[in-house]
């Protein structure tokens, strides 16, 4: 699954990146999305037929129930660290009937009650993204998240890396994730920039979202500039 990365809180934006890819990641950590350009944001998407997934900087009751109940196909958890925060994410986004505690409504995400009232649980993601989660990895996969994802910049900067990919300490966390969680199509990654060059290190995980709206924008004006 290749996935783009949204920060502009702009539908119009979401509608445009359905164009290329499998689906969208909009990013509440580093964008400038609320209540309701996130919900309009996942609405477009969905309508788009495509996946659409809410990274999270906070095990937050209420934006994980407005993420879910407007029908994003999965969430993802910025910085998994320990096991108390994985087993509360899956509280909060489970039914009782999938062992959660997330309340019912009549909601978009099951057609305001004709769609069947419990759905299969959303596609839950760990971002494994700093020295201390990799520690704690084998404690948080016994969570069984659906995948792992790697947040490169973060992980290198944990790592006193900031960047450096081909350092031999990131290089040897990636290589713990792998030795942990065997499978990689369990694994996902996100790489923002210089994705031809990054791209080789994870072709065989599940999950690859690739670029970012802001820097694509960017770098497509500046290549016009120099025209």
């Amino acid at each position: 699954m290749k996935l783009a990365w949204q920060q502009i809180p702009s539908p119009t934006i979401s509608e445009l990146l359905c164009k290329s890819l499998d689906g969208v990641v909009l990013d509440t950590e580093h964008g400038c999305f609320n209540n309701e350009t996130l919900y309009n944001c996942i609405q477009v998407i969905t309508a788009n037929d495509k996946k659409c997934f809410v990274r999270l900087t906070e095990i937050n009751k209420t934006l994980i129930r407005i993420c879910l109940d407007a029908g994003v196909t999965g969430i993802i958890f910025s910085t998994v660290e320990t096991t108390l925060q994985a087993r509360k994410i899956h509280e909060l986004c489970k039914f009782p009937k999938h062992g959660g505690k997330r309340g019912l409504g009549l909601v978009r995400q099951n057609k305001w009650g004709y769609g069947g009232l419990v759905s299969a649980p959303p596609i839950i993601i760990a971002q494994i993204e700093t020295k201390k989660g990799i520690d704690n990895l084998k404690e948080i996969h016994s969570h069984e998240f659906d995948y792992y994802m790697i947040g490169p910049y973060d992980l290198s900067a944990s790592l006193g890396t900031p960047g450096d990919f081909d350092n031999h300490e990131y290089l040897d966390a990636l290589k713990k994730v792998r030795q942990t969680i065997p499978n990689l199509r369990q694994l996902a990654v996100h790489i923002p920039t210089n994705v031809p060059k990054q791209i080789d290190k994870y072709r065989e995980y599940g999950i690859i979202a690739v670029g970012m709206d802001t820097t694509i924008l960017l770098e497509g004006y500046r290549e016009l500039k120099n025209a």
